[in-house]
Parts: C-alpha cells; sequence; structure tokens
C-alpha cells in the first residue's frame, strides 16, 4: 500500500482529491504543481481531522466500550444525534459547573451520559478513594430527583465497572488480556463457588461508576431536565454467599451534582399486529430506540403466572439489521399497561451494540421451545 492508498483508505477525505493529486504523465510541471498543492491539502486536512477526531469523537467511558463496542460511525451518529455526551474532566472540574464535587479528599465527576426516551446511564469518575486490589467498591447514593421530581424513575441501579471482558470462546479476561482470577465466598461452606475479581481502578487510579435509570414516562418528557445526585458516602462490599453481601462504609461526606439530562427521543416505530403461535400474545406495537424500546401486546388471557413472577413468551432476543447482524437485547421491565383489557408491555435493553436506527430491520425472539433466537418480525 502506498500513500495514495492509505489516504484513499481514510474515510475523511474524499478520494477524488488523491486522484486529481496524481498528475498524468503528459502534464507539464507547472500544472503538476498545482495538484501537489492539492495533495499536500488533503494531507493538512486530514491531519487536522484526525488531531481534532478525539475531540468530535470522544473515546467513550471504559464501561461503555466494553458492553457496546461502538464502531466510529455509532459514536458520529450517538453524538451528532445527542444520545451520547461526554464531558472532558478539565470542563466538568470548572467550579460551579455542578459536574464535580470533592468532599474528604475523593473527587466525583461526570464523564459520559447515553440517554434515550427510556433509560440512562450516567458515567461517573471517582478519584482518591482507594481500596486493596480485588476488593469491591460500595457506593452510598440516592437515586435523586430530576427537577424536583423524586418519583421519576422506575428502576434504579449501579455498577462499578470490573474492567473484566468476556470472549469469543466464552472465556473471561482482563483488559490487558490475562486471565480473570477467581475469588470465593466467605463461608465455609460455599467456598467452592467462585466468581471472579474485579479490577475496578483505572490506570490513573480513578474507578469507573454507572448510575442506570430507567424512566416512569417514557414519551421523552424528562429530557432536557436537570438530574440532582447525591452521594452520602463510600466503602467495601464483601460476598458472604450467595445472595448476601455485607457493606462496610469506610468514608462519609457529601458528593452533590446537578446532571443535564440530554439525550434523544429518535426512534422507529411499527405496528406488526403480529401473533405468536395460535394462542399466544399478539405484538401490536414496537417502538426501538438506539439503547432501549418498548413492544406492547394484547394478550388472549392473563398471564400464567404473573405475581410468581413469570415473564411473558416469546422473549425478546435482539435487533435485526439490514445486513443480516443481530443487536442482542434483554427484557429489563414488563407488565400490564391496562390488565382489564389484557394490554401488555415489555420494555427491552440493547445488551452488545448500539442500534443504528436507519439500519434496523426486525425483531428476533427465542423461540419458547428450543430457545433459540429463531423468530422474526419485521418493522414494517
Amino acid at each position: 500500500m502506498n500513500g495514495k492508498d492509505i489516504l484513499k483508505g481514510l474515510s475523511y477525505i474524499d478520494p477524488a482529491y488523491v486522484e486529481a493529486a496524481q498528475p498524468c504523465a503528459e502534464e507539464k510541471r507547472g500544472a503538476a504543481s498545482g495538484h501537489r498543492f492539492l495533495l499536500i491539502a488533503a494531507i493538512a486536512a486530514t491531519l487536522l481531522l484526525l488531531l481534532t477526531g478525539a475531540a468530535a469523537y470522544s473515546k467513550w467511558a471504559s464501561g461503555l466500550e466494553a458492553r457496546y463496542h461502538p464502531s466510529e460511525s455509532v459514536r458520529k451518529q450517538s453524538e451528532e444525534n445527542g444520545l451520547s455526551v461526554t464531558y472532558p474532566q478539565e470542563t466538568a472540574r470548572e467550579e460551579n459547573s455542578g459536574l464535580s464535587a470533592e468532599d474528604q479528599g475523593i473527587t466525583v465527576s461526570v464523564k459520559q451520559t447515553l440517554v434515550d426516551a427510556l433509560q440512562a446511564k450516567i458515567v461517573l469518575t471517582i478519584q482518591g478513594f482507594a481500596l486493596p486490589d480485588g476488593v469491591r467498591p460500595y457506593v452510598y447514593v440516592e437515586p435523586g430527583t430530576l427537577d424536583g421530581d423524586a418519583e421519576f424513575w422506575s428502576s434504579f441501579s449501579y455498577d462499578v465497572y470490573d474492567g473484566i471482558l468476556p470472549r469469543d470462546d466464552g472465556t473471561y479476561v482482563y483488559e490487558d488480556g490475562t486471565p480473570v482470577v477467581e475469588d470465593h465466598y466467605t463461608e465455609d461452606d460455599v467456598k467452592e463457588n467462585g466468581f471472579f475479581k474485579g479490577r475496578y481502578y483505572r490506570p490513573d487510579g480513578s474507578m469507573e461508576l454507572t448510575l442506570n435509570y430507567r424512566f416512569q414516562n417514557t414519551d421523552g418528557s424528562v429530557l432536557g431536565k436537570d438530574l440532582k445526585v447525591c452521594f452520602t458516602g463510600f466503602g467495601q462490599e464483601t460476598a458472604v454467599s450467595r445472595g448476601y453481601l455485607e457493606q462496610e462504609q469506610l468514608v462519609s461526606g457529601n458528593w452533590e451534582l446537578t446532571i443535564p439530562l440530554n439525550g434523544t427521543t429518535n426512534t422507529v416505530t411499527a405496528s406488526p399486529n403480529y401473533r405468536f403461535a395460535p394462542e399466544g400474545p399478539t405484538l401490536l406495537t414496537a417502538s426501538v430506540g438506539p439503547i432501549s424500546g418498548r413492544l406492547d401486546y394484547k394478550l388472549d388471557t392473563p398471564l400464567e403466572g404473573f405475581d410468581e413472577l413469570a415473564f411473558l413468551q416469546p422473549a425478546i432476543a435482539g435487533i435485526r439489521m439490514k445486513d443480516g447482524s443481530m443487536v442482542s437485547a434483554q427484557s429489563r421491565t414488563e407488565g400490564y399497561s391496562d390488565r382489564e383489557k389484557l394490554l401488555f408491555y415489555v420494555e427491552f435493553e440493547a445488551s452488545e451494540g448500539i442500534v443504528d436506527l436507519s439500519q434496523a430491520a426486525g425483531l428476533v425472539f427465542y423461540d419458547p421451545q428450543t430457545y433459540e433466537p429463531t423468530i422474526e418480525v419485521p418493522l414494517t
């Protein structure tokens, strides 16, 4: 590959400029110099784009990178449509920005937000709180309020990025490629049951915390409002046995953040009116966003076992793209929207990619008998 081929391989530069910069053999020297200028200008423009590209389409937070594996085109689309907002730390830590707070030598700062009409992922950086390697951090935080409304969320959770990555063969490694280390519960009778020990600290010594919200109102009305979150302490968590964790608070303080909940309401909507099997539910409408979506059904009879946490079948498996690939998805919330009329809904989340809405072609469901993703419903 020569320099010309390299330039043509860069998506930032029109190949026509490169071709124009190649003088024909019969051209005079003076005429060729103009084309040489075009080539120099093209190289300069490319270097400028490469140098400023990080600011234009920023590197995502490590946890979001590991979860969604965004391509450059996905980063571009996500920032242009407002789904992703990144905050350089020097900007977040500006005085009175509300995006950063410091107490007890610990600084909490906003790093990135991913927000669509159904949910939000707020990624924060925590600097100055240290635990021994592999000890699981615990954070004391409340869901907060959205423009003073404390009931804006339907579910709330958080997770600290552990630096563990899955491989195609089903095994797991740390970010540097080394095999994961197994840890064990502290109770003697369950020590044979292990789990992976996380690496919670980034190379700069910080931790990455993600706050996960699902919204009560999914019509996009929450966007543009201010999310106020307060942390009251940091500590550690010990896995005593399966399902039983012990927490110990090590630092107390007050860290208050005000985070603009900017995002996108872009969706693909369809009315499939698709019936699953002779006695199955009927999928009335589907709405798919970049990181989440909603399915609305009509049931013939009440869902058996619903009060015992039975789930509607068939379950969503993913979103089929026009190129034949699939973005995996998982059901997150489901229930009756109108129990008397047997109207049911399922809210799902994309789990291994961002959905390029311009390329979304259909929905994929697991066959309830084989649990293989073989049921396809077009988004038309």
